[in-house]
């Protein structure tokens, strides 16, 4: 602090320890103390400050101080780019990495930061600091390995069951789990991908990776096998499948006829190259429904993420997810939608089971009951077969088939099949019949409100003491800012509040180093670096040859001078061009004096 009110920079000098590695003394001198072979930084000044520690009296002592300069001090406001003022606290760092980790330009940090310590003379380190610190975090973080860091990290550390640790892989949390269990009746697979730091794409396309991503899937999901799986073509997904999911068409469609001609048509559409036929997209499920969530993982995502950082941005985008289902969740359950249709009754009782987004579907469907006419029906063995028409367009016909005994109904536009939701030729018929409300066959449970009702509790999931204390430090943080707020707005309350922050901080701050959190911190670092043996993927290099990786080559290129194509040397230094250039020397000095007109 002396050095910095002054105006001059510092570097320790000298430590003396006894013999049992106490430190004993320590000098401080100024950094232009001394003399360098390049007398850039150092002036031979000789101003000093020491300490020195006293067994007799157990205290520290001043045994030194020389305070004269013979170089100009720095002015206050320049102070701030000397490098031993230079420092990122502690609670910086945390802020710091609590930014970072959401996703926060480097550029940005430091605005904020600025902002918030009220200049830049208030900071205390500057924008390559910054930079640096974030570097450091990066190369400590993969300084084993960016692969081993993901076996090591806080997704996997505390997990001992293999299998746990190959079912996490996938799901992270408990809840995704929980869903699939409700929902997980198609999966879509698709291997569209950005190249990255390695150029490598997220999912290997091999069949033996395709087998075991699809294993180890069915051991995370409790071998609950999907009904459905879309891919995007991929053969060697296709092969995989066929060998994780057997699916017998015949076995399913339990007629030789239908089983010749569902062939026909897989035949077709490969003969003819119609994956991307906009017509059947829009008739058959694909890989299109994927195209949305790779726009929103793009949020978080990009060329130059590391494997370490892909689990922690996945994980963002999880608990967007989860934060974006809730509000979903809250509308549903907690708000009311306004009616404006005539089947009040009906309607009601839709507003009542489905969820909100499922709910306005349900309603335009109510709406159009209004164009279709019933033109009559045919009362047959306790079913009645209704025959629809539409309102100015008397040539279109529908089918409704109505069970009176427990109230099943059945159109021939399928769109509840389709969809999953009663379609407006069934509204028209409830009406017909005066139902109330829909009949237990025109609900699919996965549209409800209380579809996830019947799952088991949500379980706890392993959580790190890395997240567990951001999140601690976020909340702090965010109970902080409102003491802070109106600390800062009167003299006497930013006092009172300087005081206790001094307080407590020192209190907190012996709290943690008496604690045993400060102890498994060391022990936990040390344990991550045994059983190192999980490689990097060879780093692409993004200029020059792409096709070259810096593990492709067993030696390094050599380099051959570009005049005489020799090596060992540049054409600056090369031996040829110094002989060709003594001889044209020679030549030239070697003529006859130009005689003088």
């Amino acid at each position: 602090m002396y050095a910095k009110l002054v105006g001059f920079n510092i570097r320790k000098d000298e430590i003396k320890r006894n013999k049992n590695n106490i430190v004993t003394s320590i000098r401080w001198v100024c950094a232009k103390e001394g003399f360098r072979e390049r007398p850039i930084t150092r002036s031979g000044y000789k101003a000093a400050f020491r300490i020195r520690f006293e067994r007799k009296s157990g205290e520290w002592v001043v045994g030194e101080f020389k305070r004269e300069h013979n170089h100009d001090l720095v002015p206050q406001f320049e102070t701030q780019f000397l490098r031993s003022h230079r420092t990122i606290k502690d609670f910086d760092k945390a802020h710091i990495i609590a930014m970072h980790s959401v996703g926060v330009k480097t550029n940005q940090i430091m605005d904020h930061m600025i902002q918030q310590a009220g200049g830049y003379e208030n900071i205390g380190f500057t924008s390559k600091d910054l930079y640096n610190y974030l570097a450091e975090i990066r190369n400590n973080s993969t300084q084993d390995g960016d692969a081993e860091y993901i076996d090591s990290s806080f997704f996997f550390q505390y997990i001992v069951d293999e299998e746990s640790r190959l079912a996490n892989l996938f799901w992270t949390d408990s809840q995704s789990r929980l869903d699939y269990a409700c929902f997980g009746d198609v999966v879509a697979f698709d291997t569209t991908y950005k190249t990255n730091v390695y150029k490598k794409p997220l999912v290997i396309l091999t069949v033996d990776t395709y087998t075991w991503v699809l294993q180890v899937m069915l051991v995370a999901m409790n071998n609950k096998t999907p009904i459905s799986v879309v891919t995007d073509g991929d053969k060697a997904m296709s092969k995989a499948i066929k060998t994780v999911f057997p699916k017998n068409a015949f076995a399913n469609l339990h007629d030789k006829e239908v089983y010749e001609s569902f062939i026909r048509c897989m035949k077709m559409v490969d003969n003819h190259n119609l994956h991307n036929h906009e017509w059947l997209l829009e008739m058959f499920k694909s890989t299109q429904r994927c195209e949305a969530m790779n726009a929103f993982l793009n949020r978080f995502l990009d060329r130059k993420t590391r494997l370490y950082e892909l689990f922690q941005q996945v994980d963002r985008a999880l608990s967007r997810i989860r934060h974006n289902e809730m509000g979903a969740d809250f509308s549903s359950n907690y708000t009311e939608p306004i009616l404006i249709t005539g089947l009040v009754e009906i309607e009601k009782h839709a507003a009542t089971i489905f969820t909100r987004e499922i709910f306005s579907m349900v309603q335009e469907e109510l709406l159009n009951e209004q164009k279709y006419i019933v033109l009559y029906y045919i009362d047959k063995e306790g079913y009645r077969t209704y025959t629809l028409s539409q309102y100015t367009s008397s040539n279109s016909r529908w089918e409704v088939v109505y069970c009176q005994v427990d109230q099943s109904m059945k159109c021939s536009c399928l769109l509840f099949e389709s969809y999953g939701y009663p379609c407006g030729h069934l509204f028209a018929i409830m009406k017909v019949e005066h139902l109330k409300h829909i009949p237990p066959t025109c609900i699919m449970i996965r549209w409800l409100k209380t579809a996830k009702s019947d799952l088991p509790c949500k379980l706890e999931s392993q959580m790190s003491p890395d997240i567990i204390r951001m999140a601690r430090f976020s909340a702090l943080s965010a109970s902080c800012s409102k003491m802070c707020y109106f600390g800062s707005r009167t003299t006497q309350g930013f006092k009172e509040l300087k005081v206790e922050i001094t307080r407590l901080t020192c209190r907190m701050e012996e709290l943690y180093n008496s604690s045993k959190e400060a102890v498994e911190d060391g022990i936990r670092t040390a344990s991550n670096k045994a059983n190192l043996n999980v490689c990097d993927p060879a780093i692409v290099k993004t200029k020059g040859d792409h096709g070259s990786t810096s593990s492709s080559h067993n030696h390094a290129k050599v380099r051959r001078c570009s005049s005489c194509k020799d090596v060992g040397h540049t054409r600056r230094t090369c031996p040829s061009t110094h002989i060709q250039q003594e001889d044209a020397f020679f030549k030239l000095t070697s003529r006859e004096p130009a005689r003088c007109a």
